[in-house]
């Protein structure tokens, strides 16, 4: 096998494939294990010979319940289920199907497309489509249905925000640009009904990874054009078309949606769950839903719950915990007073006890953090400790960093106000204990409002909020992940955040090439400390994950080390694995 398929070695392969994540917006901590498992497996040049193996009911001496009915919440009404327009759209994932697709593991496995195989290069590749699998409606599924969902994202008309996703193919990206004014330019082609082909701007041993993501799921082109975008939603079409394993039957907004198992789907007859029953429940009120046995899979513990659970003889033994792998943060917005004083900034860097957030207020649920790379992941610094000069916990003495500014012995502060996006109160009470401290250290009074996710993303790149409490989690196992897609300032679509500094957006861009490791490190390390010093970010802790699970629900995934593998951001196959039993 040529070299080019080892792409997890491949300094410019891992650097194009970090162009395809930034362009979704993807969380760190899932692109790291997709390269460790890719390393493990060997790559992905073929499909693979066998596909892991999870106990059955049977080999158990369990007993399956007659009514597979499985219910968990979405915290807010999706905007639609059109993963091939909008990767965002907070649908349900599993009603579609890609032609290859993640394991627990994060090892690619055949979906779709049964096999493929690389030209000599890696420049193209071809997918072989199974032939047993159709739409809900009974249409085949076929090559030229992916050829149109492809260039249906990456037409300009279309205007899908994440189509740089797909930048790989061959002059997509100047046809999403406007360069090209051919959307028939763009290198995928139905060769015929069941062979895809794809044709990329040169060797890219990674594709089948880009193929596994929701981002590279397809739309039934005859609903498209026949409904527009009401083609997801039951309460305006005759029916909702979909090639995954679920189909969706009912959608009454702002209150439930309902699928069922598609009988159509190549491994319908491996899949137990009949119906999934999807309630709208916000944060506040999904522990109570659970405990009254409104849901089955609560995904989010609330921190304010997490000692009775942790201590309730029954609730206690239902705790599934995993590992988020990202970094929560304070962005100091540095075009809004006060902020755009850098003293100021270095003060309540200064300010914040993270260690007592972290023991505290989350309860263990995290650990502190003093730089945005987690520890254990390359790229991780470790000359930055909670001791180090620049992020040292100094208390009250923070306010010595005032003397001289507007503010100097805490008077004189304007409005000051937090935003942050509603995700669970273990974040908002974080965000509450370190306006707790910048009270107590710095006389400062801040405000904390939490705004609906969507208007929060679009004034955070719009630069309006004057102090944001945000999170990344990692999309892949490398700095430039972190340091460059968060942070560089240049990118010609905008930036996530308000600060700019030349020299750092200097260090992170050059790193990209820079092919001994030791080196890149060294330069993401220096650029941490620029970051550090302007202080224009406060890196408070790494977060993890608690769920709840009923006892009647068997069948959770785990990775070949042992850990759970519920639905989160790369794998979102969990229902292809779980069943309930007799109780």
């Amino acid at each position: 096998m040529s070299d080019i398929f080892r792409w997890w070695e491949d300094e410019e392969q891992l650097k194009l494939l970090a162009r395809r994540f930034e362009a979704v917006r993807l969380g760190r901590r899932e692109f790291l294990a997709i390269v460790a498992a890719a390393a493990a497996a060997g790559g992905y040049a073929c499909a693979p010979t066998q596909q892991p193996q999870q106990p059955r009911p049977e080999d158990l001496g369990e007993k399956l319940a007659k009514e597979q009915v499985f219910r968990t919440n979405t915290e807010q009404d999706p905007a639609s289920h059109d993963f091939n327009k909008d990767l965002y759209c907070g649908g349900f994932a599993n009603l579609f199907a890609g032609l290859t697709m993640f394991d627990p593991n994060f090892d690619v496995q055949p979906d779709i497309a049964e096999r493929w195989e690389p030209n000599a290069d890696g420049s193209v590749w071809t997918f072989y489509l199974r032939k047993d699998s159709r739409w809900s409606n009974g249409d085949p599924v076929t090559a030229h249905d992916f050829e149109w969902s492809f260039k249906r994202q990456l037409d300009p008309r279309t205007a899908a925000p994440y189509a740089g996703f797909l930048y790989d193919l061959k002059n997509a990206e100047a046809v999403n640009q406007k360069k090209i004014d051919d959307i028939n330019a763009i290198g995928v082609k139905a060769k015929d009904d069941y062979t895809l082909v794809c044709e990329l701007e040169g060797p890219r041993g990674y594709w089948p990874v880009l193929t596994s993501y929701i981002a590279a799921l397809p739309s039934h082109r005859k609903s498209v054009e026949k409904y527009g975008d009401a083609w997801t939603d039951p309460n305006k079409v005759p029916e909702v078309v979909s090639n995954g394993p679920f189909k969706l039957v009912r959608w009454e907004h702002d209150r439930v949606y309902e699928v069922v198992k598609n009988p159509y789907y190549w491994k319908a007859k491996d899949i137990k769950i009949e119906r999934v029953i999807v309630p709208v429940i916000g944060t506040a009120a999904s522990q109570l839903a659970y405990e009254n046995n409104e849901i089955d899979w609560h995904f989010r513990v609330p921190l304010g719950e997490w000692r009775r659970v942790q201590a309730d003889p029954k609730l206690s033994k239902e705790i599934i915990k995993f590992d988020l792998v990202g970094t929560f943060y304070l962005e100091l917005g540095v075009k809004h007073k006060p902020w755009d004083d850098k003293r100021v900034r270095q003060a309540v860097a200064h300010a914040i006890d993270r260690e007592r957030i972290v023991n505290a207020v989350l309860q263990g649920l995290g650990r502190p953090a003093y730089t945005f790379n987690p520890p254990g992941w390359w790229g991780f610094n470790p000359k930055i400790t909670k001791d180090h000069p620049l992020v040292k916990y100094e208390g009250k003495d923070a306010i010595k960093y005032l003397q001289g500014t507007p503010y100097e012995g805490g008077r004189n502060w304007p409005p000051i106000k937090i935003y942050m996006r509603e995700e669970g109160d273990a974040p908002k009470a974080a965000a509450q204990a370190i306006i707790q401290m910048l009270k107590e250290n710095l006389n400062m009074n801040v405000e904390l409002e939490v705004m609906e996710p969507r208007a929060f993303r679009g004034q955070l790149w719009e630069h309006k909020l004057q102090t944001v409490w945000i999170r990344w989690y990692m999309d892949y196992p490398d700095p430039n992940d972190q340091q460059y897609l968060v942070f560089y300032s240049k990118f010609p679509s905008g930036q996530r955040h308000q600060w700019s500094n030349d020299e750092y957006d200097k260090l992170v861009n050059e790193a990209k090439g820079i092919v001994d490791r030791q080196k890149r490190a060294e330069m993401y390390w220096k650029a941490d400390e620029i970051m550090l010093q302007d202080a224009a970010f406060v890196f408070v802790y790494y977060p993890l994950g608690v769920g709840l699970l009923k006892p009647r629900v068997k069948g959770m995934p785990k990775t070949k080390d042992g850990d759970w593998r519920p639905n989160w951001n790369i794998f979102v196959r969990m229902y292809d694995y779980l069943y309930i039993v007799e109780h």
